[in-house]
């Protein structure tokens, strides 16, 4: 056996080991999309859309809890809470479903002050912050989001 072919046998399994114990990397946080008023009525809206995240590992992740807080033109309205497992593929963008239900009195004075506001403008303002937990290998990530959108009629 030559050197070189030597060389290259024991090169080559620390290579693979180097790749394979490479740290895992953190899921990130790419756009809110979809954000729309599902329902707008005297007792309720419903605000639908979903967040988008990249996995860049070339393994899948699980997404372990959503906890993110939502306000409507500055007011807080509820919260986006999801507590249970959900696998995601390798290499892939992702979304996550960000709906949340309130009373428009968490909002507007009253109904039809909020309406007429709501039509004039033809839109609000939405914020959403808080973190989405996903854990990759056996570490745990808190992937933040913190993301203001205004959502037209």
């Amino acid at each position: 056996m030559s050197l070189k072919a030597l060389h290259s046998w024991f090169l080559m399994p620390l290579l693979l080991l180097a790749v394979a114990c490479s740290k895992p990397a953190q899921p990130e946080f790419v756009r809110v999309k979809n954000l729309k008023v599902q329902e707008f009525t005297e007792e309720d809206i419903n605000l639908t859309g979903s967040a988008v995240l990249f996995n860049p590992n070339s393994y899948s992740i699980t997404v372990k809890e959503i906890d993110v807080f939502v306000k409507v033109n500055d007011q807080a309205v509820g919260k986006v809470n999801q507590v249970g497992e959900v696998k995601v593929p390798a290499n892939s963008e992702f979304e996550i479903p960000l709906n949340v239900r309130f009373a428009p009195q968490e909002v507007f004075d009253n109904l039809l002050s909020g309406l007429i506001s709501y039509i004039m403008k033809g839109e609000f303002e939405v914020h959403y912050k808080g973190f989405i937990r996903i854990k990759v290998s056996g570490l745990v990530f808190k992937v933040p989001l913190d993301h203001t959108a205004r959502v037209k009629i």
